[in-house]
């Protein structure tokens, strides 16, 4: 079931929306889920922040009952080599 965008939010909604498609961050899909999102406002109560529903999605997600690998044997595959990582600056936080 859908959640209603209130009328006087429709275009900021809009707004964001393109913005995120002409950024890449959302892309097209051909999956035969999709989630269910909503807005609520952000701190200064003018902007708004999209937030995604993705209860339904975790009924049909496959669970990876794998045990992780041991942080040993982990660092030892990095020894004599660089390593970098990276926060998502870009998205993390809307």
């Amino acid at each position: 079931k859908n959640i209603p965008v209130p009328p006087g939010n429709l275009e900021k909604v809009i707004t964001i929306i393109r913005d995120k498609i002409a950024s890449g961050i959302y892309e097209p899909s051909n999956s035969s889920y999709r989630s269910r999102w909503f807005c609520v406002p952000k701190k200064d109560k003018v902007s708004l922040r999209l937030v995604h529903d993705l209860q339904p999605l975790n009924g049909v997600t496959i669970k990876d009952a794998a045990v992780p690998p041991l942080i040993e044997h982990m660092a030892e595959t990095f020894a004599a080599r660089a390593c970098y990582s990276m926060f998502d600056l870009f998205v993390a936080f809307d």
